[in-house]
């Protein structure tokens, strides 16, 4: 006899629905109803309820009622049988609940004596009239048993899919009804909870719980399906339902009432383009799986279908070619505040889980990984058994290597025999990841000589999982450890008679893992090398081999240093530069990175709160280091957290900028203990009042060697008065840029600068920097009372007239030593070059002279030549690069260059000139007083008859052979270059050896003044 405790519902939780008077009429009720000497057996008790709750018209209440027994039977019976999508169940005459209720107050249902007939019975319970009514109980029971399988607490999990899950529109009870896309695309890296969403999403249209009322919801894993050969879409759709096979047509007909889950799309395997060859709509014509998902997708197959697609990003590119309108829903995993409530929960005790919450939230490459809930779960459980022991969690989460190592040591016992298990189960994850796949099939196991057996202690400690779907499947507890795993397989040491290649097993060679192109072709490789990199740690290798008897590889720190992501002699791109900094970081031997860091001289890195820790670790051991430039990235909000408040936004800002000063300190450290470390330039970053704050203290240090400052664009703009103050007296800087668009508060520091008595800055610039003329009157006298500046470049500043009189004055004085001046862009006009004019006759220093980009027109050139006319003037360079000028300036030019003067650079790019005005420059240069040696103008070749034309870019072959026969010595600077301009100037030089020709062969796409090469 059965218990009825054994096959029931939760009698409780309906009851909790009734109200008081309910609820009494609910005992008398129950009391008229004869149970006979059989009240204890199964299904008279639940019948008799189910009875009553019609009785008192809660009709919702009988139908839950009857789909927990159904359900509840179910699970009874697949205790016995477990439940396969394959198996064919027994064939039996259904009983319709309702006429069993008819039995039951007739008192004719005889009562059930043993377990088998009570779960059979109540197997083949069917809503009347509802063939698929036993179609939708199975798959309830499957996805629930799915949904909590989940290792660990699954609430958080549970919160996650709610919240990801109300993006949907056919599962938002708030969306508006109407129309909305029929394809939704969830996507994200592996192990953050697509795949939980859709068993979540499956489990709800078995409890009727979408907004959209599907009649049916077909469940796909690619993972599966990849498996299969050419078949039909019906056969692919209906294989595990025998019981649907006669209504097939019938169901297909109502396509707008289906959905498909189509889960894990990067799994398929199929090849590019096998999606979209031989689309076909013929629901019974057989083909290959790739072709018949790519007609569903194309909606060349039941095009009113509701589709939900999961899938890795690497297959997002070939799902734009084939999705109509989709939505696209990235999946983040779990959030800051999911990842804090996960911990509280696992520990129980709240400082416990707040310091490993901490610990794993001080690595910000393992705080990322965190977002997927199973290395939640592995990170919670590796600290709280350290906890427990009395051991010290802190170096455990220094790097996501060193975690996953102690999580797989704390998992079996010192000494434990597992060699063979170990390197099986290495291997099989090394053979999946070049694969590009997470699940291990059974011809997978035969292939590398691995028994189901091997597997089972792996299986017993969550580290290898069974498929919920695919049966005789495993995969890894999270991409992240198989690439763990596939590290250890190359750490290991081989045994004698194994290739140490890898060939046998079709996987690469290390050099192979670790090379860009094998890395590009498939990017989960990535994070197995950086695991690889952590694995050749020494006291790392003492816990591997105290734990599994097993040595590393003695050749593989050789390897590491031979590889592609080492070995560049310092030419490296920003993201091979951020790789190996990351590896070397995993690493945390100190010789190795001394060995790898020698060979920079010069860095530039863009910076975030996960790259800091791996920088600030490598640049100290970086003896060699010369310059660096650092970006400096803000952190954005998810856009998914659309929950958060700004006030919310900012503190979790203000936790990762305390999370980012201990690493921001050791690399501004190194400016004062590397003396080699001349220059550092921070650009377009964002800088917290505490990140400048520790910046300044390491400037302003007597230690500090720097000499060249460049800050560009940092934001809050207090930064650079804050900067500016950092450097008042010091010594070894000599170069200093500062441009932003809002330093108006750093002018008063800036000018403490100049006027300080030990100040030694040789070159100033101040570009794009919004100023009143009270603030331009001050600078422009801390450059009068400054003796040391020879350099001051004033480019993009919208110079007042006031403000361009005051620097004139200063021009003028006689204390000045300025050399070379920059105002490009000042937004100057020809009015403006009377002052200048008279600046040029008194000055006795200033020798080089930028006004590009200024409409100087010809009256303001004319002016110009007026100053540089006089014996007096002194300047040898003069940038007039897109000033507005034509030929009647060229004139004014050329009668200044047949006279005696000091100009022997002259720079008119981008100028209207015209043929008349190269003529007049070419006679100018003919002439024996001539002293220009350096004519700079954009030019290119452009066929005949269009002789001779600088301004407009174009010189024919005969204008340039009379522009270089002019003179005998000087520089023709070319920026527009080709292969027949190419030919044209060897042939001038080998007929004029003493011709200097500057091209810009290389990077013809700048087009600059020449005073870029001045001024610095």
């Amino acid at each position: 006899m059965v218990s009825s405790t054994q096959v029931n519902f939760n009698l409780q939780a309906l009851l909790e629905q009734l109200s008081q008077d309910e609820l009494s009429k609910f005992k008398s009720l129950l009391r008229t109803v004869s149970l006979g000497n059989e009240v204890q057996k199964i299904p008279q008790k639940e019948l008799a309820t189910i009875q009553v709750f019609e009785k008192m018209h809660r009709v919702d209440l009988s139908e839950r009622a009857k789909d927990e027994l159904r359900e509840a039977a179910l699970k009874s019976f697949n205790k016995n049988k477990p439940l396969s999508l394959g198996i064919t169940r027994k064939e039996r005459q259904p009983v319709d609940v309702e006429e069993m209720l008819e039995r039951f107050k007739a008192g004719t249902l005889e009562c059930t004596e043993t377990e088998e007939d009570v779960t059979v019975l109540t197997d083949i319970f069917k809503v009347k009239g509802e063939k698929s009514g036993l179609y939708r109980l199975i798959l309830k029971t499957k996805f629930r048993e799915m949904w909590q399988s989940w290792p660990g607490d699954s609430k958080e999990v549970h919160v996650m899919a709610e919240r990801y899950r109300m993006l949907i529109p056919f599962s938002n009870p708030r969306v508006l009804p109407g129309p909305f896309s029929h394809t939704v695309v969830l996507h994200s890296p592996a192990g953050l909870g697509k795949t939980t969403l859709a068993n979540k999403l499956m489990l709800d249209w078995t409890e009727d719980n979408l907004i959209q009322k599907f009649k049916y919801a077909f469940y796909l894993s690619c993972r599966e399906l990849s498996r299969l050969g050419p078949c039909s879409f019906a056969q692919m759709v209906f294989r595990d339902w025998p019981e649907l096979q006669d209504d097939i047509p019938h169901i297909l007909a109502q396509a707008q009432k289906i959905l498909f889950v189509i889960d894990g799309f990067d799994e398929l395997g199929a090849p590019p383009g096998a999606l979209i060859q031989d689309i076909c709509g013929d629901w019974e014509q057989q083909k290959p799986v790739p072709v018949l998902l790519g007609s569903l997708l194309k909606r060349k197959m039941l095009p009113k279908a509701t589709l939900l697609v999961t899938t890795r990003p690497r297959a997002l590119r070939d799902l734009r070619f084939l999705a109509e309108q989709p939505i696209y829903i990235r999946v983040e995993g779990f959030l800051e505040e999911d990842r804090r409530a996960y911990f509280l929960r696992h520990f129980g005790d709240e400082d416990q889980a707040m310091r490993a919450f901490e610990l794993m939230r001080s690595n910000a490459a393992l705080f990322q990984l965190g977002s997927a809930p199973a290395v939640c779960w592995i990170v919670c459980t590796t600290l709280k058994l350290q906890m427990e022991k009395g051991e010290d969690p802190a170096p455990t989460c220094l790097t996501s290597t060193g975690l996953f190592l102690r999580f797989l040591c704390s998992q079996f016992p010192q000494g434990a025999q597992l060699r063979g298990a170990l390197r099986a189960l290495s291997l099989l994850a090394a053979q999946g990841l070049w694969a590009q796949m997470s699940v291990l099939h059974g011809e997978d196991l035969e292939s590398a000589g691995v028994q189901e057996s091997d597997l089972r202690l792996f299986l017993d400690r969550n580290i290898l999982r069974q498929d919920g779907v695919a049966k005789g499947c495993y995969s890894f507890i999270h991409l992240s450890f198989q690439q763990f795993l596939t590290a250890l397989f190359y750490a290991l040491e081989k045994e004698e008679e194994e290739d140490r290649d890898g060939h046998a097993w079709d996987i690469g060679d290390v050099q192979k893992l670790l090379s860009r192109e094998e890395r590009l072709k498939n990017p989960d490789l990535i994070q197995a090398g950086r695991f690889l990199f952590g694995l050749a740690n020494e006291e790392r290798v003492k816990e591997l081999e105290a734990t599994f008897g097993w040595r590393m590889s003695p050749e593989i720190k050789q390897e590491l240093l031979r590889c592609d992501v080492s070995r560049k002699n310092g030419h490296f791109t920003a993201a091979d530069l951020r790789e190996l900094l990351c590896c070397l970081y995993e690493s945390q031997e100190d010789e190795l990175v001394k060995e790898v860091m020698a060979q920079f001289k010069e860095i530039s890195l863009h910076l975030n709160a996960v790259d800091i820790a791996p920088s600030s670790f490598c640049f100290k051991h970086c003896q060699n280091l010369q310059k660096m430039s650092l970006q400096v990235i803000k952190k954005e909000t998810l856009q998914e957290n659309v929950a958060a408040s700004e006030s919310n936004a900012e503190a979790e800002r203000s936790q990762d900028d305390q999370d980012m000063l201990p690493f921001w300190t050791d690399l501004c450290s190194i400016f004062g203990s590397n003396k080699d470390l001349m220059g550092l330039e921070i650009n377009n970053s964002f800088l917290s009042a505490s990140l400048v704050k520790i910046l300044c203290e390491q400037i302003a240090s007597d230690n500090c060697h720097l000499q060249r400052l460049v800050f560009k664009n940092i934001f809050p703009a207090d930064a650079y008065r804050n900067l500016c103050l950092a450097l008042r007296g010091h010594k070894t800087v000599t170069h200093l840029t500062l441009q932003g668009i809002d330093q108006k508060d750093m002018l008063p520091a800036l000018c403490e600068v100049l006027r300080h008595p030990e100040c030694n800055l040789r070159y100033l610039g101040l570009v794009s920097c919004s100023a009143t003329t009270q603030q331009w009157a001050d600078l422009s006298l801390a450059l009068e009372a400054n003796r040391s500046l020879m350099c001051v470049n004033l480019s993009d500043n919208e110079l007042l007239d006031e403000g361009a009189k005051l620097l004139y004055t200063t021009l003028r004085h006689p204390k000045c030593f300025l050399q070379r001046l920059s105002l490009e862009n000042c937004h100057l006009t020809e009015a403006n070059c009377k002052d200048l004019a008279a600046v040029l006759v008194v000055s006795r220093e200033l020798t080089h002279l930028c006004l590009a980009k200024n409409s100087l027109k010809d009256t303001g050139v004319k002016f110009l030549c007026e100053g540089l006319s006089y014996p007096e003037c002194k300047l040898q360079a003069l940038v007039l690069w897109n000033c507005d000028i034509t030929s009647d300036g060229c004139c004014s030019l050329a009668k200044l260059l047949q006279e005696k003067s000091s100009l022997s650079c002259l720079d008119l790019g981008l100028n209207h000139i015209g043929v008349t005005g190269v003529k007049v420059l070419c006679e100018a240069l003919s002439k024996p007083l001539c002293n220009l040696k350096y004519l700079c103008s954009a030019l290119s070749l452009q066929p005949e008859p269009h002789p001779l034309d600088l301004g407009q870019k174009s010189l024919g072959v005969s204008g340039l052979k009379i522009l270089c026969k002019s003179r005998d010595i000087w520089t023709l600077k070319i920026d527009d270059f080709n292969d027949e301009l190419h030919k044209l100037l060897e042939e001038i030089e080998e007929n004029n050896p003493q011709l200097i020709i500057d091209t810009e062969k290389h990077d013809p796409w700048k087009k600059r003044p020449s005073s870029h090469d001045f001024m610095i």
